[in-house]
């Protein structure tokens, strides 16, 4: 069963010159939870409570440099962590969490460099 968790929004789509008519859920099923259990679970279990807060108000926003993922990055500072979450958008139009972990400094600064990284303004 998959599980409403937000809603990507056309606006940080227009920010890659993605042009989409409007916003649509984003979702996570079963077997995306389990593959970041698998792979980042103390992540996870720092953060994963949190997911829904970092898709609503990332701190920055990222097109994977090689995937067609959206990355959802929340800066925490009290934790001097970026929890980097990325979603992918299917044929159909649905985005699905596909990952979730702690970003490292320097994937933040080859993400500048690189001109993937951008910073969300909040309204």
């Amino acid at each position: 069963m998959n599980i409403r968790i937000g809603t990507l929004k056309k606006e940080i789509l227009y920010l890659f010159n993605i042009h989409i008519e409007e916003d649509f859920p984003i979702l996570i099923g079963k077997l995306n939870i389990e593959h970041i259990k698998n792979e980042h679970l103390i992540d996870y279990q720092k953060y994963g409570k949190y997911l829904p807060e970092i898709l609503a108000k990332p701190t920055y926003v990222a097109k994977h440099p090689n995937k067609s993922s959206i990355e959802y990055i929340k800066e925490y500072v009290l934790y001097k962590e970026l929890v980097l979450v990325a979603v992918r958008i299917t044929k159909n139009k649905i985005a699905f969490v596909k990952t979730m972990f702690i970003m490292s400094e320097e994937k933040k600064n080859k993400y500048k460099k690189g001109g993937y990284l951008k910073k969300v303004i909040e309204k």
